[in-house]
């Protein structure tokens, strides 16, 4: 089932599907998080696109007017190849591409000597370079030795040294505009990632509100699940953003000072991951209730009170809240409307068990005290001041 409003749909389908379903998704998140609260999660990739776009440009005025190479454009192509996700591996990266194109002249060079150019040459360079790709641990995308290894067959052993020359300027560029022009700080990013996540589930709590003031069914009920499901799968990887926020702070000299950040975006990671499961349990049993599974009424108890949905409306403030909070230094109005979301959400969670006391249906109550339990432990995981993941805030001057 899809909704426009996340990325937890499937990537099943073409590749056509999946661009379209994509856009979809980046325009849904558009409209949900604002504008400017877009553009805030995304400043720190538009400024990385500068400096890469720059470090293209100056590449190729060095090569073209400077140093006068007969194909300048190399140069950039070179600093695309080098720079990498983060500084580190920009260095990392940097020295593959020169050993791969070491290798590749090396390797045509010496089969033209010995063979001659010829359809057999051409196959052996490409099965050899891919061979060496794997031996030398290189990334599997990284083909630089069998293209290389071509280029020469192709141009000859004069171009397989210009190529040489070109990359190693490339990854120079490269490597020096990502160490020291804005090194990316991808702390910032899993701090972004986690932002979205936030303002996915948000949305899945203020859907299934507006689901439960009007007349909800079964299949609405799965769909929520549904989306619960797909998302706490995505939660998953987010030790893998946490991993490379660790990473893109390797070769600073102020690594100790992110040290508190990177805390605070594991400890986020796994607050939300706690509440995202609670939120799938509160899915799992509207299901089992409209479904009238293990004794429970089936669409006889799907008139819900009014409490319920006003709780997980509160909830969905507490969701949106959090992930802002997770943006740079947060802001204090942030986190003034996160407490009193929490407060509301409180306020509502009196109401919702008063409403529930009326209940006479035995296995109607044990459902409905696992719904008010996971509201209050939704709220338990997010509250900043007696809650388990009090490092997961940022510091409030």
């Amino acid at each position: 089932m899809e909704t426009e409003s996340g990325r937890w749909r499937a990537l099943a389908g073409s590749p056509l599907e999946r661009v379209v379903s994509g856009g979809m998704a980046g325009l849904a998140r558009v409209r949900s998080l604002g504008f400017g609260r877009w553009l805030r999660m995304e400043r720190e990739s538009l400024a990385q696109t500068v400096k890469v776009t720059g470090a293209c440009a100056v590449g190729w005025w060095l090569a073209a007017y400077v140093l006068k190479v007969d194909l300048p454009v190399l140069v950039p192509i070179g600093v695309l190849l080098t720079v990498s996700a983060t500084a580190y591996s920009t260095l990392v990266r940097g020295g593959q591409q020169i050993l791969a194109v070491v290798v590749g002249v090396a390797a045509a060079t010496a089969l033209i000597w010995l063979i001659g150019a010829n359809a057999v040459t051409l196959a052996v360079l490409v099965v050899a370079g891919l061979v060496l790709t794997r031996l030398l641990n290189l990334p599997a995308q990284n083909v630089q030795i069998p293209i290389t290894a071509l280029l020469v067959f192709a141009l000859g052993s004069t171009y397989g040294f210009a190529r040489l020359s070109d990359v190693l300027l490339g990854a120079a560029i490269g490597i020096a505009a990502n160490l020291l022009v804005m090194p990316p700080r991808f702390v910032d990013k899993a701090g972004r990632e986690l932002c979205g996540l936030c303002s996915e589930l948000a949305d899945l709590a203020e859907d299934m509100a507006a689901g439960l003031r009007g007349e909800w069914d079964r299949d609405q009920a799965g769909e929520w699940l549904d989306r619960a499901r797909a998302l706490a799968q995505r939660l998953e990887d987010t030790e893998e953003a946490a991993e490379q926020a660790a990473e893109s702070v390797r070769l600073s000299p102020r690594r100790r000072s992110y040290d508190r950040r990177l805390r605070q975006v594991a400890e986020a990671a796994t607050c939300l991951d706690h509440a995202c499961q609670q939120l799938r349990g509160i899915a799992r049993g509207l299901v089992d209730l409209i479904a009238g599974v293990r004794g429970l009424p089936g669409e006889r108890g799907a008139d819900l009170p009014e409490s319920l949905a006003a709780e997980l409306a509160a909830l969905s403030r507490v969701f949106r809240d959090f992930g802002m909070l997770q943006l740079g230094h947060g802001r204090r109005e942030d986190m003034e409307d996160l407490c009193a979301a929490l407060d509301d959400g409180e306020h509502q969670q009196r109401r919702l068990a008063r409403d529930f006391r009326q209940t006479l249906h035995t296995e109607l109550r044990s459902l409905q005290g696992s719904l008010l339990d996971s509201c209050a432990r939704i709220r338990h995981e997010f509250d900043p001041d007696t809650g388990p993941h009090r490092a997961a805030f940022p510091r409030q001057d």
